[in-house]
């Protein structure tokens, strides 16, 4: 298998003990990881392990240094978090048992960018994906930018030219309005966005021709709509970007019916067809590719992030 997986047991957080009182599965990264194990034989021969957190260094290079100093106050994480509670830890253990998993999975973003370039390989973080953070703060749930950082990163270090092409394919229910804001300005990244328009950060506010393929959805569109949808736009980015040196594809499971945050009704199936849809469209273009996993709040997201990288690996 040339496709890999890039996951670290450190993935998984803690809340403090108010777990239940948010969202996010915090174990769902290990929830998948566990199914993979009884789907493939030696598992790890097929995994990149993210070794050291992401350092402020590191961070540095797309987020101000004054947000990553408010990062050692809880008040601050609590908010990012959307979790006021929070702010009554200890900030040392929100960083432990937070943060630290939240930059260990960042760095497994660099990590899947590095070998998929590298390799010209298909590679899914079992985590990453958090793309509503911005250069001097976060927002809905994401503290750090780790697809910006990516791209930043490997073009700083020159395995991708300042003007090589990258594209961003983000099907999570959300607007990536913080991954937006790197490159609004930038020629060389281009991005799909197909979201929920009725939910937050709502509809795209700038000028059309600045992002010319979004595509915003009602609340409660269902899987029959959703990938007709698909099918009709996708194409046509496709086409734009064909010559890309790198794709990313955000496969946020949020979409499923259920989720308390997505607020579309598409059902397990579709986007398990989804997945494979998008990837096998990918893998025509044979081109390094990064998969990340962003939002999924159900019970069930875990079930879709196993499905989504059995198909990665076995499209090797």
């Amino acid at each position: 298998m040339k496709n890999r997986l890039v996951y670290s047991k450190g993935y998984d957080f803690s809340l403090m003990g108010l777990d239940k009182l948010h969202p996010f599965d915090a174990k769902k990264f290990s929830k998948a990881w566990r199914l993979l194990g009884e789907a493939f034989t030696n598992l790890e021969d097929y995994c990149l392990l993210p070794e050291v957190v992401a350092s402020n260094k590191l961070l540095n290079l797309i987020h101000t240094n004054e947000y990553l100093e408010s990062l050692k106050e809880s008040s601050s994480i609590a908010q990012v978090i959307e979790l006021g509670l929070l702010r009554f830890a200890p900030a040392s253990m929100l960083n432990k048992h937070l943060i630290d998993p939240i930059r260990l999975a960042t760095q497994g973003t660099l990590v899947a960018t590095e070998y998929a370039v590298s390799h010209k390989a298909t590679v899914m973080n079992l985590g990453g994906g958090y793309h509503h953070a911005f250069s001097d703060h976060g927002e809905g749930f994401c503290f750090f930018a780790d697809a910006a950082l990516a791209i930043t990163k490997i073009k700083a270090d020159g395995m991708l030219r300042q003007e090589s092409r990258v594209a961003m394919i983000d099907l999570d229910a959300h607007r990536g309005n913080g991954f937006e804001s790197f490159f609004k300005n930038d020629a060389s990244v281009s991005i799909f966005d197909m979201y929920n328009f009725q939910v937050y950060p709502g509809m795209h506010p700038g000028d059309v021709d600045e992002f010319p393929f979004m595509v915003p959805l009602k609340s409660r569109t269902d899987g029959k709509s959703y990938l007709q949808a698909l099918k009709e736009e996708f194409p046509l980015y496709l086409e734009t970007v064909k010559d890309a040196d790198l794709i990313f594809y955000n496969a946020g499971s949020d979409i499923l019916a259920g989720d308390p945050l997505g607020g579309l009704d598409v059902s397990f199936d579709s986007v398990a067809e989804r997945d494979r849809y998008v990837l096998g469209q990918l893998k025509s273009l044979n081109i390094p590719t990064v998969v990340l996993t962003s939002g999924g709040y159900t019970g069930e997201s875990h079930k879709l992030v196993f499905e989504c990288a059995k198909v990665v690996l076995e499209s090797s």
